[in-house]
């Protein structure tokens, strides 16, 4: 494997500080054991949640004074600053209610709790700041016009793809059935807004399930990376989509091709015109042991994929996750380098070469 030089890595003009007016905060839950939360979801499964310590997670959007909340059922994990509260989740005894659902798997687990890279995507994504390089400032653009269609995978709880929403964006968030079924679905009818004399209808390109979120819209859906995604999702919704997010959930090296694979698909639809954005926590171990590492994923790793697949790859922002354990955490944006534009660098290559 050849040894990637990526020169935005410690990129001064890169570094995303914790955005002014963001801020979260986590708050402990606990129900009685023969207490239930239903929610109906108006399509014909009802969403139920027993005896289960729910971590309760907020966030603040860009607007003075609103915020978002999300149902988690563990603690977020590196993504409070030391001034915000953070929960602690009591032991209980209790079995994961899911650990047998099918599909379903410890790294799936995951997403039920928040992790840095979606603080990171939301507060890039929507909270403007002066040191925002051009491209970034595109998205944030693009998103508060209304108009940007996005595709998340790995949703879990919802944060990244609620925020956009709020934000202004059209969001179609998918995961795992049983995280869709009992997290993402939960979440975003914790935040639907319900607005006076509504007239508009919901993007035709979402499912029914769309819901208006503040100034944007966001449904959700079931999606496997293992299982080609124009077999789960139409032809119509592929060819309808401006950008794929995914935040923080390659963390296993089993997990990063069926994911790329799932966005090449899109990219397909597209012929090329739609871009991934990715955000990644370097988990560099810290053992020597490779046999014993060789499980988890890297920087290099991701890009070297990405490259491999002859997308270019470029680096948005990126932060420490905290200065006592300084792994950055990085949002990269990707496309497919089209034809033409191969034809171009080849002969730039040849030309240098001469």
């Amino acid at each position: 494997m050849s040894t990637l030089n990526f020169p935005f890595q410690g990129d001064s003009s890169l570094l995303r500080p914790a955005s002014n007016g963001f801020q979260c905060h986590e708050t402990l839950q606990t129900q009685t054991a023969d207490s239930e939360t239903t929610l109906d979801y108006n399509d014909g499964e009802d969403e139920v949640f027993t005896g289960q310590q729910k971590i309760i997670f907020n966030c603040t959007l860009p607007q003075e004074g609103q915020s978002l909340v999300f149902i988690c059922l563990e603690p977020s994990c590196g993504v409070l600053l030391e001034e915000e509260s953070a929960a602690e989740k009591e032991e209980d005894g209790q079995m994961d209610p899911f650990f047998f659902d099918e599909g379903y798997t410890l790294a799936g687990k995951t997403g039920f709790q928040v992790w840095p890279g979606s603080r990171l995507m939301v507060e890039a994504l929507t909270f403007c700041a002066e040191e925002d390089c051009e491209p970034l400032v595109e998205w944030q653009r693009r998103i508060v016009s209304g108009n940007l269609r996005v595709l998340e995978l790995g949703s879990g709880v919802g944060v990244v793809g609620v925020s956009l929403a709020a934000a202004g964006a059209q969001v179609l968030l998918t995961d795992l059935k049983t995280l869709v079924q009992h997290s993402t679905r939960l979440n975003l009818k914790q935040n639907k807004t319900c607005l006076e004399n509504e007239e508009n209808a919901p993007p035709g390109w979402l499912p029914d399930n769309a819901v208006r979120i503040h100034k944007g819209w966001a449904a959700s859906c079931a999606v496997d990376w293992t299982v080609p995604l124009d077999e789960q999702i139409s032809n119509d919704t592929l060819e309808s989509i401006d950008v794929v997010l995914a935040s923080d959930c390659v963390w296993l090296v089993s997990m990063m091709e069926p994911l790329l694979e799932t966005v090449e698909c899109v990219f397909r639809a597209r012929s090329g015109r739609a871009k991934f954005l990715l955000s990644f926590q370097r988990r560099d171990p810290k053992i020597q042991n490779r046999e014993t590492t060789s499980n988890f994923t890297t920087v290099d790793r991701v890009l070297q994929a990405m490259e491999e697949r002859n997308w270019s790859v470029r680096c948005l922002a990126w932060r420490l996750i905290h200065p006592t354990d300084p792994k950055e955490v990085f949002l990269f944006e990707a496309s497919p380098i089209l034809q033409s534009q191969q034809v171009i660098l080849n002969s730039s290559s040849a030309y240098h070469k001469g």
